[in-house]
């Protein structure tokens, strides 16, 4: 029998082996790193902005970020899923819309919000700990309560 072929015994089982196929690779194949490079330079673009923004230059980071969103979503519309890597996850007008979207209001908001000069950083800082400070105190709440649901429920269940 060939190889790839099923081979079938009476008392021994089954085994099936079967050859791997391979897509073609011809002159105009790209290597398999390159379907990744897209959703790389969309990474890095924002990566590079959240840094800039770190390092006290918000306009400029967040030009960055809207920059390498909006050209995530030129990428998913114009190269083919096999080049894209994760950027293609849904539909082609839902993964573009929502590209634009988010690139589009990262730009309105580095543009529309005015410099601040130190107190003005401080209280936004102090602002953002609260923010954080209050997510926390929720998700321990919640916790909290799940815990004490689970043994309500433990404790009527015996």
């Amino acid at each position: 029998m060939k190889k790839d072929m099923a081979t079938h015994g009476a008392n021994s089982g089954t085994q099936v082996q079967r050859r791997r196929r391979r897509a073609p690779r011809g002159h105009g194949a790209a290597p398999h790193w390159l379907g990744s490079l897209p959703y790389l330079l969309v990474l890095g673009g924002v990566a590079g902005g959240l840094a800039l923004c770190a390092l006290d230059y918000f306009r400029k980071g967040s030009g960055l970020m809207a920059a390498a969103l909006l050209l995530g979503a030129l990428a998913r519309l114009l190269l083919p899923e096999s080049q894209l890597g994760l950027l293609a996850v849904r539909s082609r007008p839902v993964d573009c819309w929502t590209l634009v979207i988010l690139g589009e209001t990262v730009a309105f908001v580095a543009l529309s919000i005015p410099p601040m000069n130190k107190t003005g950083l401080a209280l936004a800082g102090a602002f953002g700990v609260l923010i954080i400070l209050a997510l926390a105190v929720r998700g321990v709440r919640y916790l909290f309560a799940e815990r004490r649901a689970a043994r309500k429920a433990s404790r009527t269940g015996r």
